[in-house]
């Protein structure tokens, strides 16, 4: 028995817990490590050397990740190299994208004659794969910006006289889980954002800039979130580019900043926060950094039972429960923030930020 495992897409504050569950619970079983995402596996970049635990603690991601658009050709290829290596089993980290890459390559497999056994561990700050309460490094980024949010809003009191408003850009390309993250104020309830805009939210300019305008009548200053996906059509940022393939260095904050400044008349400043949100390990939600482990170990047991589950996905409930799911039921789906929590306004998120309180868990 060999087993291969790979990582897509980007890091996050725990992804390499995923990775030392997943080593545990393999134990001395021989495992093959593809390092650098898609490419790794179809260039048949593969190393038996196992990273220490201590690696796994201060490296972002030892995996590595990357993106590719993955051809009918690199399929056969990756099957072949696994075939090739004696790969019995394989675990991919990843989102919804890599969902459906690994669904792909378990599907190329059977095609081919070859039985493969697959187990996706999930993985993404954007907390937007289906048939998951919460993937692993959501917890974590939402934890950083909770915290980070609410310090610039204590920053921004002190600077209202000099800056009326500023518009704080957060991840999320297609959902709005990250900018809600944000208004989470349990911890300080007197610095909470003001409003928050979401890509599942219809986005008109008049309406932003009036509401922004109505907080400023209110309270003579304004902080304002949004998603990076937010008005697409207002940049030239790719968000909306398949496989993510093009960076996206954020803009539509400073636009939004810049229009607000120019219609009302006031000082503004759009704020982008970047990766540090997917990074940030200093602010790890504990919750978090156990649950992948989790996730990571059933995924290699799974793998190493001969009667394990195969062509799944290891899923978490919200009592957290760890149970498989199809591959085919999650690959390329996005988990959209439901409408219960299309609100603007902070206020009305109560049942939200109670349901990411314990995830967050700041003191």
């Amino acid at each position: 028995m060999t087993i291969a495992i790979a990582q897509t897409g980007a890091p996050t504050a725990v992804v390499n817990r995923s990775l030392a569950g997943f080593i545990d619970a393999v134990g001395s079983e021989p495992v093959l490590f593809g390092r650098g995402g898609p490419e790794a596996l179809v260039e048949g970049q593969f190393t038996d050397v196992r990273p220490s635990e201590d690696e796994l603690l201060r490296t972002g991601s030892w995996l590595r990740g990357g993106r590719r658009a993955v051809t009918s050709d690199d399929l056969d290829t990756i099957v072949e190299n696994l075939e090739r290596r004696g790969v019995t089993g394989l675990g991919l980290i990843g989102g919804n994208g890599t969902m459906a890459f690994l669904d792909a390559i378990a599907n190329r497999a059977t095609e081919r004659g070859s039985n493969l056994p697959t187990v996706g561990i999930p993985k993404t700050i954007d907390n937007d794969i289906v048939r998951i309460d919460h993937t692993p490094g959501f917890a974590s980024a939402a934890r950083y910006l909770a915290a980070t949010i609410t310090d610039m809003v204590r920053d921004h009191e002190a600077m209202a006289s000099v800056e009326k408003l500023r518009i704080v850009e957060v991840m999320g390309r297609d959902t709005g889980w990250l900018a809600l993250a944000g208004s989470f104020h349990d911890h300080d309830p007197e610095h909470a954002a003001d409003l928050v805009i979401t890509p599942e939210q219809p986005f008109d300019l008049d309406a932003f800039i009036a509401d922004i305008d109505d907080v400023l009548r209110a309270k003579g200053r304004a902080l304002v979130i949004v998603s990076e996906g937010v008005a697409p059509e207002l940049t030239q940022q790719p968000v909306k580019a398949q496989n993510h393939a093009q960076l996206i260095q954020g803009g539509v904050a400073r636009v939004l900043a810049e229009t607000a400044s120019t219609r009302l008349g006031i000082t503004a400043r759009g704020e982008v926060l970047g990766t540090a949100q997917r990074c940030n390990t200093a602010l790890m939600s504990p919750v978090d950094a156990r649950e992948a482990r989790e996730l990571g170990a059933t995924a290699g047991a799974w793998l190493r039972d001969p009667s394990g589950p195969s062509g799944v996905m290891a899923s978490l409930n919200g009592a957290g429960d760890i149970a498989p799911f199809p591959l085919s039921e999650v690959g390329g789906r996005v988990r959209h923030v439901p409408k219960e929590w299309h609100a603007a306004d902070p206020r009305e998120l109560r049942s939200f930020h109670t349901w990411l309180s314990p995830l967050v868990a700041l003191p």
